[in-house]
């Protein structure tokens, strides 16, 4: 629920807060939470072995964290964060291949009906005449709102990062690697802003206005949400295959999202995002083994 409430918040600051400035904050701020507490329990190490996946799982997942808070700062909460159904999926894959993790068939089942509820959440309802016809209309639902294509591609970026976030932990474990994280991907955005300032993404084009005093509380907010939200995932894929933590954080997700998107930032639910919810929490049940 943490990673739920952390996206509201992004909702809300992208409308306030030029992009590359706004990741640079919550980054930072994150890492400075990190910081402290790994230096004062211990917890705070590092070896050579870690800067090859560390710098693997920063730069992915710095590339995913753009383009996620540039997706729902161009389109409905509601209708972009179902296609992060895609990462679970993504993530089992490269779980299989670089970690050798493996899901039992419900559970992959389960993944499949994930990934179909995200384009029934997303489906307009059009009249469609035939099975093709119906494919052929979530293809166009799907491209007609930008922002689902870049979520996609996120899914992408952070399922390949998320094995080598298991791997780095190997080496320093999770505090250390939730500060080297954060400040990595600080790091990343600093220089992407600096480089950045003669393009589109360094205007206000495509960026709203800076806004920071009215803003602080939320950033705030965010840093504290994000910061506890992180060091947990990390510390569940020491536990857990990091496939079903994907999946199970993911179906929880897609259901609030939904609620939230619709109470806070009066995005309509229709029968088809009621019906696509209902096909989340099958998939759910079907994840946690409570359907055989």
């Amino acid at each position: 629920m943490l990673w739920v409430t952390y996206d509201s918040v992004r909702k809300v600051l992208v409308n306030r807060i030029k992009l590359l400035p706004l990741l640079i904050f919550l980054e930072c701020g994150q890492g400075l939470v990190y910081f402290l507490y790994a230096y004062f329990t211990g917890n705070l190490i590092f070896t050579v072995d870690y800067l090859l996946p560390g710098l693997v799982t920063a730069i992915f997942a710095a590339s995913g964290t753009f383009l996620l808070t540039y997706s729902i700062s161009i389109s409905p909460l509601s209708s972009v964060i179902p296609f992060l159904s895609f990462l679970p999926f993504f993530t089992v894959i490269f779980g299989a291949l670089i970690l050798k993790e493996s899901m039992t068939l419900f559970q992959l089942i389960g993944l499949i009906l994930l990934v179909l509820a995200s384009f029934i959440i997303n489906f307009k309802g059009k009249k469609v005449n035939s099975f093709l016809g119906l494919f052929a209309q979530l293809y166009k639902d799907l491209i007609s709102e930008r922002g689902c294509v870049l979520m996609i591609l996120t899914s992408l970026l952070w399922a390949f990062a998320i094995p080598f976030d298991k791997i780095s932990m190997g080496f320093v474990g999770p505090y250390s690697h939730a500060l080297y994280h954060s400040i990595s991907s600080g790091c990343i955005f600093a220089i992407a802003r600096i480089f950045s300032k003669k393009t589109p993404w360094g205007t206000s084009k495509y960026l709203y206005g800076h806004n920071f005093n009215s803003s602080k509380w939320f950033i705030l907010l965010g840093v504290i949400n994000a910061a506890t939200a992180l060091l947990l995932q990390f510390i569940a894929y020491q536990n857990f295959d990091v496939g079903f933590v994907e999946s199970y954080k993911r179906a929880v997700s897609l259901i609030a999202n939904l609620f939230i998107g619709f109470l806070i930032f009066k995005e309509p639910i229709n029968k088809f995002k009621i019906f696509g919810t209902l096909c989340v929490l099958f998939a759910t049940f079907l994840i946690l083994g409570i359907v055989k």
